[in-house]
């Protein structure tokens, strides 16, 4: 994931932040925050993990079966979490974790790049089939414009470098698509259209590899692009955003044509500007969004271009150059459209001294985190597994609704009862029909628990004992006398929920 997968060299360019943590200043700076001491999970929260796939040497050497598996045991660990989305890596160097019409299979699949895997199968499809029975989102996540990490390896006949070199430039042996081309954009519409066509995924994620990461000494040669056509441009810079604001305004259009409720994300780096460089900037000092990578952020959240932002806010509270309180916050008051989720690293930052202010911040200024990447928390690494079970992510939560794409609810359920089957004591209800294939259609539904006289509050996540995508739910019983009242509410694939219905039972 671009910035991640980069940080260590990153860090050495005089561009890019300087200094390190000072302890001094850490701990002036927390006394300064606001955020609350005492969590409460909310009830809409995005609770996603990135799960990369480039530079993941271990994929390439396990068996299908190795690896359907490895895939599996990540899913149930992250449903036991309590997590709703999961961020798969499926085109890390214009290439496929599926089966593609346009690019071959991916050396981090099988080591060799278009050979298929063998027996075949599809990892997308069969990833998004397990996401989706844990009562999980699938994003499928692309990097839009690198076509190889290191232009030394050879690539596939079928390689979109291999059929038209000249629509790409390289830039420190990586082999990039020139933002600058049309045709180049063309391909790249026709990749998501293609995802969007065959897959039924929840959104297309995009990361922060735009115009490459500057090293310096080393510019990018594209000066002969620009005076061919400077369309109307008198500097670089400004010609530099807006091909890249043409490749999201298309993405985006392609999206909404196909499937309008499939969402489009974008998780950038985590400087928009520096005050240094623009007045509406934020107190800090590194590379830039707007003026270095050439993506202008807030201009795509104005015009509803993209549904979700993520900036990597992948630093300490105190840092000398990037505050993490600043940037969250910063990002907080300035993204105005889209949703907002703070990507959180968890290696170098979440550490049990810095876990809860952060997500607590992030509670009072955003719609929830994504953690880079999946492994840090699989591996428990600083305990932050075991804090999120028993402390953040104790309770359920749902996506914070996309009311801009559709606002209807769906429509109550009928038929709810309880009754005896092979697997047990169930409750099936009856989804409505009536408006299948339309946005208010049920997509998933919530089960809530109300033990005895237990007031009914179904805003309170405590209650929340299951979300399903099956009309039915194996209840946990146990002797016959303890009463219970279930609540059980349709939710839209945008996640607006509709009324409830309610059973009393006897467990």
């Amino acid at each position: 994931m671009g910035v991640r997968a980069i940080l260590s060299s990153v860090f050495l360019f005089s561009i890019i932040l300087s200094g390190c943590v000072s302890h001094k200043k850490a701990l002036e700076r927390k006394e300064q925050l606001h955020y609350k001491k005492t969590y409460h999970s909310p009830k809409r929260e995005m609770r996603a993990a990135w799960i990369q796939t480039v530079h993941q040497g271990e994929y390439a050497r396990m068996s299908v079966e190795e690896m359907q598996q490895d895939f599996l045991r990540k899913l149930d660990k992250l449903q036991e979490l309590r997590f709703n989305a999961v961020f798969f890596q499926v085109r890390p160097e214009s290439d496929a974790w599926y089966r593609s019409r346009l690019e071959p299979w991916s050396r981090f699949l099988t080591g060799t790049q278009g050979v298929a895997p063998s027996p075949l199968w599809d990892p997308m499809r069969f990833l998004i089939a397990e996401c989706h029975k844990r009562g999980m989102e699938f994003h499928a996540w692309i990097n839009p414009y690198r076509a190889a990490a290191n232009a030394s390896i050879p690539l596939a006949p079928e390689h979109p470098y291999s059929r038209n070199p000249e629509w790409f430039v390289r830039y420190d042996n990586q082999l990039l698509y020139n933002p600058a081309l049309e045709q180049c954009r063309r391909h790249i519409c026709s990749v998501v259209d293609d995802i969007v066509s065959e897959y039924d995924v929840d959104a297309i994620h995009m990361d922060d590899y735009f115009y490459p990461y500057p090293k310096p000494g080393l510019p990018l040669r594209d000066e002969a692009f620009f005076q061919a056509d400077p369309r109307g441009f008198e500097n670089i810079a400004d010609w530099r955003r807006d091909n890249v604001n043409k490749l999201i305004k298309e993405i985006s259009t392609t999206i909404r044509t196909r499937k309008p409720w499939v969402r489009f994300g974008i998780s950038p780096f985590g400087i928009f500007r520096n005050k240094r460089t623009a007045k509406m900037g934020s107190e800090t000092n590194g590379l830039q969004n707007y003026d270095d990578l050439y993506a202008d952020i807030l201009l795509w959240d104005h015009e509803g271009w993209v549904d979700y932002i993520v900036p990597q806010i992948y630093w300490e509270m105190g840092h000398s150059a990037a505050d993490y309180t600043e940037l969250v916050y910063w990002w907080g008051k300035n993204i105005k459209h889209a949703h907002y989720y703070v990507g959180q690293d968890i290696k170098r930052t979440m550490n049990t001294q810095q876990l809860h202010p952060k997500l607590s911040m992030a509670a009072e200024v955003a719609q929830g985190n994504v953690m880079w990447p999946a492994n840090e928390v699989l591996w428990n690494t600083g305990g932050v597994q075991d804090l999120l079970k028993r402390e953040y992510y104790s309770h359920y939560a749902l996506i914070p609704p996309y009311t801009h794409i559709a606002g209807d609810a769906p429509k109550q359920i009928r038929g709810i009862k309880a009754l005896w089957t092979e697997q047990g004591y169930t409750l099936t209800w009856l989804p409505d029909e009536s408006c299948e294939g339309l946005p208010s259609a049920p997509h998933y539904y919530v089960v809530y628990a109300f033990a005895g006289k237990e007031k009914i509050n179904t805003s309170d996540p405590a209650h929340i004992v299951a979300v399903c995508r099956s009309p039915y739910y194996i209840l946990p019983y146990r002797d016959g006398k303890e009463k219970f009242t279930y609540v059980v509410t349709p939710v839209s694939r945008m996640h607006i929920e509709g009324k409830g219905v309610k059973i009393k039972v006897k467990l």
